[in-house]
């Protein structure tokens, strides 16, 4: 919403109590719905006016209403053309003389009972006596003759004159041009009480009047008029008026304006105006959002009129009011936005100036720091809600312990058992931990574990026990999964076994598994200890199990690959994913293995929040269900409006671009040499910059710096290239977009899929105030 105020005409009522929880005592309930007058067009040359119904009704002030016998017309102006009457005039004429001549028109007094008036011709220099008043048809004319020659007067001439007369309504017209102040309507708009013609002379109105021209293909839809003129539809509410082919609700008036062209307004009552611009304010799909959005834009209306009165309407169609693209726009969850808050306002003390914007980079700003007035209710806040409470509508939890580690090399393993949990490996511990790691594994462990492998060898389940953990007996057991019968004896040579066993301990091992261990250890599945022994009769630890497992799965390609994608914001407690244009939603087991990056390092958590934006990989059960779950969290900013476009943004300008934008807001500048932000407001915008050039430091203020930069936001910094000393490119990183003070409408879209209702998004973006029913 762009600081422009707008205009409707409304009837205040009574004021009356309200109950204490209404908000506000001083704002007066209006007597119903108001009207609101949107300017559409205001310099066009003509317009094409139809409906789909059977024909048009026009209407203008202080006359009937006109149907129009057709169902399309083109409007036009042209210059006020007064009506030219012939007069017939009676007159004796060439009497010589003065006294003459009054006794002639003495004698046509007594004889007839008519006016007479005796006068100089100054062309002849002879006397005339004028008799009666001027007739305007032949036909009363020749009657009026011959009646004057029966009372003895036959010689009287009948003379022709053309006048010029004026309508009342021009005469109406002028006065109100006169006395209209700034108005640049130059059509009527107050009703003159007659329409017949007046006697007033050309010296009565004003110059260069124009009037509104009405052409259809039927008779009724020839005329002109100067005074606004407003067409509909004989069933407006079922077949909207159109204008050049598109459809707006109630009428569409059109009047002349001060530049001679026409202007053409959309006369449409409040509630129907709002079901053309909630849709075009916030049309993302969410219906508390959208609510919010017709409780901003209606409060918008009712608090700021006035604003274009002097053009004759209330809003502009466009940024400059409030956007409004008639029904075509229309939708069913604004519509039902609209009819569900119908007649609500924001009120602090009074209606508020609801102000909005797009996307609000993360905070909201002091009004006072981008317009030039304070508001106690247009105060900075987070476009998120407080803390934790934040994130909880996108939270997934796992009913699994986390591990508890104090050891770092640990981490990988967490991870690596946790998906080989998942992939049919036995974890029995409830919570993993350092001990657990360190600890040999159980005789059921490694029979569960070894039986794995087996299976992907294609081998007998083999009989293990505790023993089996010991690198003496488990060399055995993984030679024969790993390598054809007496492979290893065969293939390497005592030199070779001696080579790859050349460790403190070597010794130990028992000659029947040295070449086992030999090959394994020169293929990677075995390692030593960090004391360069393998102790070959002491069992491995669990990890080194886990890693050797690891080890064996890898070479085989049989690691279990994960999924990946990239999220949306989770929904009810499932992995939302981003696929093209579309979302897939995976459910999540309550016992999901949960991971989520902090750092270079993945950790096990119970629980995390995706906002959207975050890479995830993945792995589900049978059922397709989410059972491992890795998260890497966004970059991207995780506010309420995260899912604007605009979030972030990146302009680079030369230095002689930015000079020549700021050239416009500040004279004088000279050579620029550097520009920096001097001030900042609660959300870190630039509120005053300074700009130094040959001719000295100027500065720039508020909202003004956005609109002189031509930037989407003024919530930025500033990075500078150098050629010397002096500054050749300035690099603008910013979030937003829009001015930054009061709903941001992203942020209202993002609140709502978290389940804040609409008045609670009005709360939270407008400091202190209450949500009212005005009518």
């Amino acid at each position: 919403m762009r600081p422009q105020k707008l205009f409707f005409t409304i009837i205040i009522a009574v004021i009356v109590a309200l109950p204490a929880n209404a908000g506000f005592l001083s704002f007066p309930l209006l007597p119903g719905e108001p009207l609101i007058r949107v300017g559409l067009m205001t310099n066009v040359a003509s317009v094409t006016i139809t409906t789909p119904d059977t024909q048009l009704v026009a209407r203008s002030p202080d006359e009937p209403e006109r149907f129009l016998a057709t169902n399309r017309v083109t409007v036009s102006a042209r210059a006020y053309r007064p009506d030219q009457i012939e007069q017939f005039i009676f007159e004796i004429q060439n009497i010589a003389t003065s006294s003459e001549a009054d006794e002639i028109a003495k004698d046509v007094r007594e004889a007839t009972g008519e006016t007479a008036i005796a006068s100089i011709d100054t062309a002849t220099n002879t006397w005339r006596v004028w008799i009666g008043e001027p007739l305007d048809s032949k036909e009363e004319a020749d009657a009026f003759k011959a009646k004057l020659a029966e009372n003895g007067f036959p010689d009287v001439a009948v003379r022709t004159e053309r006048r010029t007369v004026v309508s009342p309504d021009a005469v109406a017209l002028s006065q109100q041009v006169r006395t209209a102040g700034r108005s640049q309507v130059r059509s009527l708009i107050r009703p003159t009480g007659s329409s017949a013609p007046t006697a007033a002379s050309a010296d009565d109105i004003v110059p260069g009047l124009r009037e509104v021209i009405v052409n259809g293909a039927s008779t009724e839809a020839k005329y002109g008029s100067l005074k606004a003129v407003s067409f509909g539809s004989f069933d407006e509410r079922s077949n909207p008026v159109r204008l050049n082919g598109k459809a707006y609700r109630g009428k569409i008036e059109v009047f002349v304006n001060s530049r001679g062209s026409l202007t053409v307004v959309n006369v449409v009552p409040l509630e129907e105006y709002l079901l053309g611009v909630v849709p075009s304010e916030l049309s993302l799909p969410a219906l508390e959002a959208q609510k919010a959005q017709a409780v901003a834009a209606r409060t918008y209306a009712v608090a700021n009129n006035n604003g274009f009165a002097t053009q004759g309407f209330d809003v502009r169609a466009d940024v400059w009011s409030q956007v409004y693209k008639g029904v075509s726009i229309e939708t069913a969850m604004g519509t039902r936005a609209v009819r569900e808050t119908a007649g609500m306002i924001a009120t602090h003390g009074k209606p508020i100036m609801a102000y909005y914007t797009s996307t609000c980079g993360g905070r909201t700003e002091n009004s006072e720091n981008v317009f030039d007035h304070s508001e106690p209710y247009l105060r900075g806040v987070e476009c998120s809600l407080e803390g934790r409470r934040h994130f909880e509508p996108f939270m997934l939890r796992t009913a699994r312990v986390p591990a508890k580690l104090r050891d770092e090399a640990n981490l990988e393993l967490v991870r690596l058992m946790s998906m080989l949990a998942v992939n049919g490996f036995s974890l029995a511990a409830n919570q993993m931990s350092d001990e657990w790691f360190e600890d040999a594994p159980t005789a059921g462990e490694i029979s569960n574990w070894m039986n794995n492998l087996a299976g992907r060898f294609g081998k007998t389940f083999p009989n293990v026990t505790a023993n089996t953990a010991k690198p003496v007996e488990l060399a055995a057991l993984l030679s024969s999964f790993l390598y054809t019968p007496g492979a290893p004896d065969t293939l390497m040579s005592d030199s070779d076994v001696n080579y790859h066993l050349a460790f403190d301990d070597a010794a130990e091992i028992p000659l029947n598994r040295r070449a086992e261990i030999a090959m394994l250890m020169r293929d990677g599945y075995f390692t030593l200890r960090p004391d360069l022994t393998l102790q070959p009769n002491r069992p491995f630890s669990r990890g080194k199990m886990l890693r050797l497992i690891r080890q064996v799965l890898e070479k085989q390609k049989w690691m279990p690959q994960l999924q990946s994608g990239t999220t949306r914001p989770s929904a009810d407690g499932k992995l939302v994913l981003r696929v093209g244009r579309t979302d897939r939603s995976l459910t999540v087991r309550p016992d999901v293995f949960l991971f989520r990056q902090f750092g270079p390092e993945m950790y096990q958590v119970k629980e995390a929040a995706l906002v959207g934006g975050e890479e995830v990989r993945y792995q589900t059960d049978a059922s397709g269900a989410v059972w491992y779950l890795e998260i890497v969290p966004t970059t991207t900013p995780t506010v309420a409006e995260n899912a604007s476009p605009f979030t972030n943004w990146r302009e680079t300008l030369s230095a002689g671009a930015v000079l020549q934008r700021l050239s416009r807001y500040v004279r004088g500048i000279g050579t620029l040499y550097d520009v920096n932000v001097k001030t900042r407001g609660y959300s870190r915008r630039a509120t005053e910059i300074e700009i130094i050039g040959s001719n000295g430091t100027k500065t720039l203020k508020g909202g003004r710096i956005r609109s002189a930069l031509r930037l989407r936001e003024q919530l930025f910094v500033i990075d500078k290239r150098y050629s010397g000393d002096r500054v050749t490119s300035y690099t603008f990183t910013g979030r937003g977009w829009g001015h930054g003070v009061g709903m941001c409408q992203y942020g209202a879209f993002g609140l709502a899929k978290m389940g804040v209702k609409f008045d609670d998004i009005i709360r939270h973006y407008y400091t202190g105030v209450e949500v009212t029913k005005a009518y």
